[in-house]
């Protein structure tokens, strides 16, 4: 075995930040067995956000037109083309929307169906230049033109969840291997993950390994057997920019890049990072849950009271639970929040190229996040109808 060398190095991108006050460094670097290795002690802003996220959207697409075309449900994706014209996957009409960059409706395709061109269950979509890949659950990918019209389909032969295009005309797919119940009893579970590449006529490449996936809890007996989603479950996210792949388990804030062959080039984290747990938050979880599920005043379900009083707390909370890079290679990392903590504000943790733990940056409030760009915020807006607004906002990077 060889011997790991652990030499700890100050970044010197970053030396003159570290000269302005006498705190620990911002990084360090060490390498380990070929592996680079940053850890980022404190964030570079400090309690302060350099970068903020304009409310007011540069385009509304529920609001920048009428009809059918500007009315949205389930939205499942928001990406924006080299040229700046937009792409919605409206999950709730199974169609692929093109919009203008001022929010003009182009066109559409899709529609509810098994035929050619139409989907069953839209999921995902992915970009390769001005041409969509659409992913419907079961391994269907509908490749859809500039100018909506249907180029051709191919199936995957995996059960994928998400695509991701690698600028190499070939796919990153990921696909669930699901844990085996192995006895009747009480299981804390937890899905594998497949990272597997595919030719954009969906030939089959090679397979980059198999990694933790999503937690969940099952509770098995002799005649009967219920499974749910664990507690304060953890899970993994993947992301990529080009070839470079990304990908974060949530039981630390840590993220691994790997190289395209799916070994490990380097680990991003945070060590030390606050993920205590207590007592009381996993009891209002479990309390969120439930009234979540059942209407305030309703009688609890015996059966589903057992699976859910059945669960222990664990000890520590998911670090995050959504992952994004942007084109200059910052790691975007959600902050998790629990379904009790829905009223906390929404905060993304920012990692930039070199590592550097940049600070947070909060989201408006009732605002999904789909992609980020350089200068801009794609996402869902709700309102308080709960109607579905795609929205572009402006993201404002002051200090670089």
């Amino acid at each position: 075995m060889v011997p790991a060398c652990t030499t700890v190095l100050l970044l010197s991108s970053i030396a003159s930040c570290t000269s302005q006050d006498s705190g620990p460094p911002l990084v360090v670097q060490r390498d380990s067995a070929g592996i680079e290795i940053i850890e980022a002690l404190r964030p570079l802003w400090g309690d302060s956000s350099l970068w903020r996220i304009d409310p007011e959207p540069l385009v509304d697409l529920a609001l920048s037109g009428s009809g059918p075309a500007h009315e949205f449900f389930r939205v499942r994706g928001l990406k924006q083309r080299p040229a700046g014209s937009l792409v919605v996957v409206n999950r709730g009409s199974q169609r692929i929307r093109l919009y203008s960059p001022e929010g003009e409706f182009l066109g559409e395709s899709g529609g509810q169906g098994e035929g050619p061109g139409e989907f069953s269950n839209l999921w995902r979509m992915e970009l390769v230049a001005d041409t969509v890949l659409a992913l419907d659950v079961g391994g269907r990918v509908t490749v859809v033109g500039p100018d909506a019209e249907l180029v051709r389909t191919f199936e995957l032969p995996y059960q994928l969840f998400e695509l991701h295009y690698l600028g190499d005309r070939t796919l990153l797919a990921e696909s669930n291997v699901g844990a085996e119940l192995e006895e009747a009893g009480v299981q804390l579970m937890r899905s594998r993950m497949a990272l597997v590449r595919f030719d954009l006529e969906g030939a089959w490449i090679d397979s980059l390994g198999i990694r933790p996936g999503d937690e969940s809890f099952e509770l098995a007996s002799e005649d009967d057997y219920i499974s749910g989603p664990a507690l304060f479950g953890k899970d993994s996210q993947v992301a990529t920019l080009g070839p470079r792949i990304f990908y974060g388990s949530s039981d630390l804030m840590q993220v691994e890049e790997l190289h395209p062959a799916g070994n490990l080039a380097r680990i991003l984290r945070v060590p030390d990072y606050p993920l205590g747990l207590t007592g009381e938050q996993f009891d209002a979880e479990r309390q969120a849950m439930y009234d979540a599920t059942f209407p305030r005043g309703t009688p609890v379900p015996a059966r589903f009271r057992r699976f859910m009083e059945a669960q222990s707390a664990p000890a520590t909370r998911p670090a995050f639970d959504n992952m994004l890079v942007d084109a200059s290679g910052a790691v975007w990392l959600e902050l998790y929040r629990g379904l009790s903590e829905q009223d906390r504000p929404r905060e993304w943790l920012i990692l930039d190229e070199d590592g550097i733990w940049l600070g947070t940056v909060e989201v408006p409030k009732r605002f999904t996040v789909w992609d980020i760009t350089m200068d801009a915020v794609l996402g869902v807006w709700r309102d308080e109808l709960d109607v579905e607004h795609p929205q572009v906002l402006r993201l404002i990077r002051d200090g670089g």
